[in-house]
């Protein structure tokens, strides 16, 4: 079994790292400033991090809990990477030979598992979007073609992400800014639970489910076997264009459940409109708002990914939607 670990608030400014067992935190004596650092150590000797486990800090759910991942890496996200998604979206289903879509998001969008994502000012179609989060252990920096047997010597740890989303900054902007849209600050809660696999985890990976609930109400559920396009494929997919990094996260795509519905309506509000800019706004979001309800100030989202058996969970990612301050 691989190894959970957490990073939470202590009088270090950089946060301080917890082995988590049983509900408990353990405190590490690792000289590891970043999840960068603690991935070295992993990979240098599996077994350093559990034993310098030390006391114990106190229960998981009494702690102020940090990303565990730190701001200073690349966020490459997948898009229409679950059939259901691509359907929502007006496509078809989707297969593994069709391109695969990749895009990014700021890393100072990267925000703690429990802190409040905050709705921008003007912003009326807040979407979610839960994704496992794969992070590298090595660098990609030539194309590099990957079978799934040699997943893991590029792929150290595991982690609930949330690609948050402001679909009409995205479809409403000039030049339909999707990079805006979805990188504002707080738009990526990272963990709890930074899972560092083990080898015999990675038969694991095609068996987690993803869950997202709204004030209590279930949006999104999936298992990830229903990925189009795998981490393997992925990893060598953007290799072919951009370097990736120790510590890098790939978000592998969201299933069916957003908020966002590409309807007839819709199709037409920007298709229409795609000149002026103030009305493809107005339009897409009286489209948008006539069928659903997004994200609301108040409105409370739940996240967790566990693998079926019960040998992987990732925690519980607990976010309230706030209205940005002016």
């Amino acid at each position: 079994m691989g190894i959970s670990v957490v990073r939470f608030c202590s009088e270090d400014q950089e946060g301080s790292w917890g082995l988590l067992r049983d509900g408990l935190v353990y405190a590490l004596r690792l000289s590891a400033k970043s999840h960068k650092e603690l991935l070295h150590f992993h990979r240098d000797d599996a077994q350093a991090i559990e034993r310098s486990a030390g006391e114990v800090v106190g229960a998981v759910s009494e702690l102020n809990l940090l990303s565990p991942v730190s701001g200073d890496v690349q966020l490459f996200c997948q898009g229409l990477n679950y059939s259901d998604h691509r359907a929502e979206g007006g496509m078809d289903e989707g297969s593994a030979e069709d391109e695969n879509l990749i895009f990014s998001k700021a890393s100072s969008s990267i925000c703690g598992p429990h802190d409040d994502i905050v709705r921008p000012s003007g912003c009326v179609l807040l979407d979610y979007e839960i994704e496992l989060g794969i992070v590298l252990t090595t660098d990609v920096t030539k194309p590099t073609l990957i079978s799934e047997s040699e997943l893991r010597e590029y792929v150290g740890a595991i982690l609930i992400a949330n690609d948050v989303s402001a679909r009409d900054i995205s479809f409403g902007s000039p030049a339909m800014q999707w990079y805006q849209g979805k990188s504002h600050r707080t738009f990526c809660p990272l963990g709890p639970v930074l899972y560092l696999l083990a080898e015999d985890d990675f038969g694991q990976l095609d068996a987690l489910e993803l869950h997202l609930s709204v004030n209590g109400v279930t949006k999104q559920r999936a298992t990830t076997d229903l990925l189009i396009h795998k981490p393997a494929k992925t990893i060598a997919d953007v290799s072919n264009f951009a370097d990736i990094y120790t510590g890098d996260c790939i978000l592998t795509g969201t299933p069916g459940g957003v908020q966002l519905q590409m309807n007839a309506r819709t199709g037409l509000s920007i298709l229409m409109n795609m000149r002026n800019d103030k009305k493809r706004r107005e339009k897409f979001v009286a489209a948008q708002l006539a069928n659903n309800t997004y994200l609301r100030p108040g409105d409370q989202l739940e996240l967790s990914i566990k693998s079926i058996d019960g040998s992987i969970d990732l925690g519980v990612q607990s976010n309230k939607v706030v209205d940005a301050i002016e």
